[in-house]
């Protein structure tokens, strides 16, 4: 089976945000004064925040660049059929990301509380919930698929 072309669109899209992620996860601790100048924060001038950001956001851009990575591999399965068990693990890892993320975002505000972060732990928890209920259903699907391929 060909591959859709947005499936194809989407995964060029995901090559592009995972080079992106990359060059910004990468020069993020010599960049980061830039991204100051260009997007304000009131924190920036507290001690020790510049630290605390940059643990903060390489391991929320390695996290994204995790989540890119699956979201490739599981695009590059549709023309064989995506309903395989890699598919259900990929789904529960990703869902496993973004409830950490939803963690560390909150656990952020612990110490600098921003309506963003607030919101933004929100939105990971909903697309852990989200992953979880993607990879049971795929896994159900990859049950019936082998069942039937079983069925003379």
């Amino acid at each position: 089976m060909r591959e859709p072309l947005v499936s194809r669109i989407l995964r060029y899209a995901l090559y592009a945000v995972f080079a992106l992620g990359v060059v910004i996860t990468v020069t993020l601790p010599f960049m980061l004064d830039k991204y100051f100048e260009l997007l304000y924060d009131a924190y920036s001038v507290e001690p020790g925040y510049r630290a605390f950001i940059t643990v903060f956001l390489m391991a929320v851009g390695a996290a994204g660049l995790w989540v890119a990575l699956e979201m490739i591999f599981m695009l590059r399965s549709i023309p064989l059929g995506p309903f395989v068990a890699r598919n259900v693990r990929a789904l529960n890892r990703v869902g496993v990301i973004f409830m950490a993320l939803a963690a560390v975002f909150w656990g952020k505000c612990v110490v600098y509380v921003t309506f963003l972060t607030l919101v933004g732990g929100a939105i990971f928890l909903l697309g852990g919930l989200f992953a979880f209920t993607l990879s049971n259903l795929f896994r159900q699907a990859v049950a019936f698929r082998e069942e039937n391929d079983l069925t003379i």
